[in-house]
């Protein structure tokens, strides 16, 4: 049977499934905007650049205009655009097919506004796929698109090795949040970008390939993850699924209630838990928690039942003064205190929060960050995202004389939307995957947001969301680093209608690499079957008790 060349960039996103999908050579496309002509086609798997020695260096001479947008932007600028030949196996080592990698900005409107720049990769054969990839804290770097996405086996091909276009860009940001004090930069870093660089690189998948992509994925984490969650609220027309870890979906409460931590650490002499106490405190929680879950394998797995059984106080230094590091004095049971505590707002934010927290210092999160390291992102929130001046103070910080501003960053930002009826209707698929020690994104707020969805979709949600909480896992390291192939997971939801069952996490944190634990949806926890390999996820079962 003859094969035909389609452009389907102009067909319904549900007419474009059917063509990718249908097993019959003869298709009326009346339904699809065809008229009532019947058209025999057969579904390329791909999609063959002729000559790209030369087609691809013309892309550096491509203008495309801000018509090509659905946000008003200035038109894109190609800075370059570089054929970068295959690079073959060798040894264990994965190839990389031939790609046209194609550099340039998004302008604004007004030229004063900074410029999104972009990486687009362009396979020669072309999968009729694409991911869109994610950024990280401010952002302000340009995101490749060059490597896998988060937590894929190391053995995993990345999505450029499959054929995939692949992208990203640095949100027209900068890495110390100085970006703040431009009101467009800000519109951008709250979740235009992914919107903007996302007409970008279909524009150039229409002039490059002749054709727009079948299939749009989107996977990131935190920061990426706040835009994997964007983009089904704000943008669900454009994507087919989205891969979440650990997603920052909310800019000021999580900054809020980093600054109450710091403070509470540090603002008072003797409050802070020095990295000896910090050791004891994680050691009394693991000879507490470990296992209840049924088994000790460095990991608190039993959430709930740790919470109900530890108690800090055991810790307590005589008296309450700090004689030592083998307790804890009332001052820094306190400072713990601030994190395990939720922290209530005095107004509420986007979509009706008012609390964050708690966060998981009693379940064997790391206290480095609220000991000292998140101050330099929170002092940089204070002063440019919501004080708007770099002179500004950012000691003692009370955000409640600022209440207009700070609910302003939220309705521009968080991501705390429960309706993604688009999405839904038009199949897309979401998978979020969340830590249970992550001490900046707290899993309490993820689950927040999740039991949000369901309050809105009861029993429906199962049908396009997945949630999983992995134990020990932080915000990307832990004590249980999770590898596992997420993407074909999502593919094979999206396009073929396989819901994950049970993935099996790899743990690659260095001490107890290769150890295997299944993924356990929301609310269940992997328990220990009682014998069996401890190392093994046969020997688990997702339970709630």
């Amino acid at each position: 049977m003859k094969r035909y060349s389609m452009n389907l960039g102009h067909l319904p996103d549900q007419c474009q499934r059917l063509l990718l999908t249908v097993a019959i050579p003869i298709l009326t496309l009346a339904a699809c905007g065809g008229g009532d002509k019947v058209t025999a086609v057969t579904p390329a798997p791909s999609v063959n650049v002729a000559n790209a020695t030369a087609k691809c260096p013309a892309l550096s001479s491509t203008s495309i205009p801000s018509s090509a947008f659905s946000l008003p932007t200035g038109g894109v600028t190609i800075a370059a655009a570089v054929l970068v030949p295959a690079v073959a196996v060798s040894g264990a080592a994965l190839a990389t097919p031939e790609y046209c990698k194609v550099t340039g900005s998004i302008a604004a409107i007004n030229a004063a506004d900074p410029a999104i720049k972009f990486e687009i990769n362009l396979p020669t054969n072309w999968n009729v796929k694409t991911v869109q990839f994610g950024g990280g804290g401010f952002n302000g770097s340009v995101v490749s698109g060059l490597g896998n996405i988060t937590h894929a086996p190391s053995t995993a091909a990345s999505p450029l090795q499959r054929n995939y276009v692949t992208f990203g860009g640095d949100s027209g940001s900068t890495p110390d949040g100085s970006f703040g004090t431009n009101a467009q930069a800000m519109a951008n870093y709250g979740g235009e970008s992914v919107k903007r660089t996302r007409d970008a690189a279909v524009a150039l998948m229409n002039i490059y390939y002749q054709s727009a992509p079948l299939r749009t994925y989107y996977a990131g984490e935190s920061k990426g993850g706040h835009e994997g969650l964007v983009a089904t609220q704000r943008y669900a027309k454009d994507y087919d699924g989205v891969i979440a870890y650990y997603p920052a979906d909310q800019n000021q409460a999580m900054v809020l209630s980093w600054d109450r931590m710091y403070q509470a650490a540090n603002n008072t002499p003797g409050a802070a838990l020095n990295a000896n106490k910090q050791a004891l405190l994680k050691s009394s929680v693991l000879a507490t928690c470990d296992s209840l879950d049924g088994v000790t394998d460095g990991i608190v797995s039993n959430i709930s039942a740790c919470s109900a059984k530890f108690a800090v106080n055991s810790l307590r230094c005589v008296g309450g003064a700090d004689t030592g590091d083998t307790c804890l004095s009332d001052l820094q049971i306190n400072t713990l205190l601030a994190a395990a505590t939720p922290m209530t707002f005095a107004f509420p934010l986007a979509n009706g929060v008012t609390s964050i927290g708690p966060y998981p210092v009693f379940n064997g999160g790391d206290l480095f960050g609220i000991m000292g390291a998140y101050g330099f992102f929170d002092s940089s929130v204070i002063k440019y995202f919501i004080q708007q001046d770099a002179n500004a103070p950012t000691a003692n910080f009370d955000y409640r004389p600022w209440q207009t501003r700070v609910q302003a960053i939220s309705a521009l930002y968080d991501s705390t939307d429960p309706n993604i009826d688009s999405f839904k209707a038009k199949g897309g698929k979401l998978m979020i995957v969340q830590g249970t020690t992550d001490m900046l994104v707290t899993h309490a707020t993820t689950t927040e947001q999740v039991n949000r969805l369901a309050a809105r979709y009861g029993t429906e949600l199962k049908g396009f969301v997945r949630y999983y909480v992995v134990p020990g896992h932080a915000h990307g390291d832990g004590d249980f680093i999770p590898r596992w192939d997420a993407l074909t997971a999502l593919e094979a939801w999206v396009e073929n209608g396989s819901a994950p069952a049970t993935p099996v996490a790899t743990d690659a944190a260095t001490a107890t690499a290769g150890r295997t634990r299944p993924m356990c949806e929301y609310p269940t926890w992997p328990k220990y079957n009682g014998s069996g390999d401890v190392n093994s996820a046969a020997s688990f079962t997702c339970s709630t008790n």
